[in-house]
């Protein structure tokens, strides 16, 4: 018996979550066939609610009518509907809110900023239950039950800022069984403490950021350091290329599977074993490619993606445009899957004392910073960093800045100096994607 999961499982469920039952739920019915079905159902219920319950669909939804399509064919009549932008979330915060707020367990969220245009938003518990569940199916499904070892090399901002952990992260980190290690600071004394704790705990799963462990992996291939084999890598967070991958398999030996997720829907989707591309869970999220004229593309072909979000009724991103491009294949029996994303690309920073630093540190110090429009972080030497920032608003607090200075010197040394330099436009990639995590230190 899983002494832990039973543990983990059962404080939680008595504290009022219920993404326990929630992921059994899931794990039966991700073993039978999953059709359409799943979704479409899911898809009109968010649809009447947003009809019903959500000023600003409300009227939209008025002006379409037809109600038997939304009743027949949920997928088109969502086609129907306008793209959403930050933009729009920030013009419409408040009638995008559900008229049964009050009745609902609800909390502030803000994008992650990858695209580097952060945005505010609400979510709600059944959200995050859910939301909880897909992530622990994902996790499942690559080989690893909850309450058997797993090391996480995350980022770890309140470990640099704080030197604290509160007692609910250390109660759940020792139910669940998870170690977790800083993937914000990468000293090369710190990634070979890393290894040897690896080495000790001998994991059935290693989750990771894409580029922290690929770090890793080249920092044990250098010093010629073994490393006890998991049974595989979840990566996230940043695109994990070819030559990513192929490294990082070749010193963990093991499989990778990469996942696709943000912090405004949730875990999206991931690979698994047997399947080739990104599968999207059909409980959580809806997804549809569109080009640059928000004309709909067929599978195989390139594009921008939008998030129907399946279970966030505090706050509906519907038709929500994330900032990532891909391509879905045709219909699978088991939902629908990824063929492609590409999209969000961030840099290390490094120190002179050899120190890697995750530019995912510096997009926590820009979450709910609702002043920023977009921005851009550029390393420019050792003890130099640049902030590009297209304003929201025409006035900013003075504070916040000091304090993205403060915290900034506290990863990167006193000796750093931060430039801001207010810009009108912040220009993407000859491909069309955007780097707001930049390092021109080679």
């Amino acid at each position: 018996m899983n002494l832990r999961k039973h543990i983990y499982f059962t404080l939680n469920t008595l504290r009022g979550f219920r993404y326990p039952q929630i992921y059994r739920d899931l794990i039966k019915e991700e073993k039978s066939v999953l059709t359409s079905e799943v979704t479409q159902k899911l898809l009109t219920k968010i649809l009447r609610h947003c009809q019903k319950s959500v000023p600003y669909y409300t009227n939209l939804m008025s002006e379409i009518g037809k109600e038997e399509l939304l009743k027949q064919n949920p997928e088109i009549y969502l086609s129907k509907l306008p793209i959403l932008t930050k933009d729009i979330i920030r013009k419409n915060f408040e009638e995008l809110k559900s008229l049964d707020l009050e009745k609902r367990n609800w909390y502030f969220n803000t994008s992650g900023g990858s695209t580097g245009e952060p945005i505010r938003f609400i979510q709600d518990q059944e959200y995050f239950d859910q939301s909880q569940a897909i992530k622990l199916l994902y996790s499942y499904l690559a080989g690893r039950e909850i309450g058997e070892p797993q090391v996480k090399l995350w980022g770890s901002e309140r470990d640099i800022l704080e030197a604290t952990r509160n007692w609910r992260a250390i109660f759940s980190s020792f139910f669940s069984n998870t170690t977790y290690i800083n993937a914000y600071q990468m000293s090369p004394q710190r990634m070979a403490a890393y290894i040897r704790l690896i080495n000790q705990k001998s994991p059935k799963q290693i989750l990771a950021y894409a580029i922290a462990i690929y770090e890793l992996a080249k920092f044990a291939e250098s010093e010629q350091l073994q490393i006890t084999p998991p049974n595989a890598i979840i990566t996230s967070a940043e695109n994990l290329h070819p030559w990513m991958r192929e490294t990082i398999e070749r010193v963990f030996q093991c499989q990778v599977f990469n996942r696709y997720g943000s912090r405004e829907v949730g875990d999206i989707a991931c690979e698994r074993p047997g399947f080739e591309g990104f599968w999207i869970a059909p409980w959580a999220n809806y997804v549809e490619i569109v080009d640059d004229h928000n004309n709909p593309l067929p599978p195989g072909v390139e594009g921008n993606i939008l998030i129907t979000s399946l279970s966030n009724f505090a706050m509906p991103l519907i038709r929500y445009k994330i900032g990532d491009r891909g391509s879905v294949s045709a219909n699978h029996s088991s939902g629908q899957i990824f063929e492609k994303i590409s999209g969000r690309t961030t840099d290390m920073f490094k120190t002179q004392d050899g120190t890697l630093a995750n530019g995912g540190y510096f997009e926590g110090l820009m979450y709910f910073k609702d002043w920023v429009k977009n921005y851009q972080i550029i390393q420019k030497s050792y003890s130099e960093i640049l902030v590009k920032i297209v304003l929201f608003t025409p006035n900013y607090p003075v504070a916040d800045l000091d304090d993205f200075v403060e915290k900034t010197k506290i990863l990167m040394g006193e000796d750093c100096i931060v430039n801001f330099e207010f810009v009108d436009e912040i220009k993407t990639t000859p491909s069309g994607k955007y780097r707001y995590v930049i390092s021109e230190v080679s």
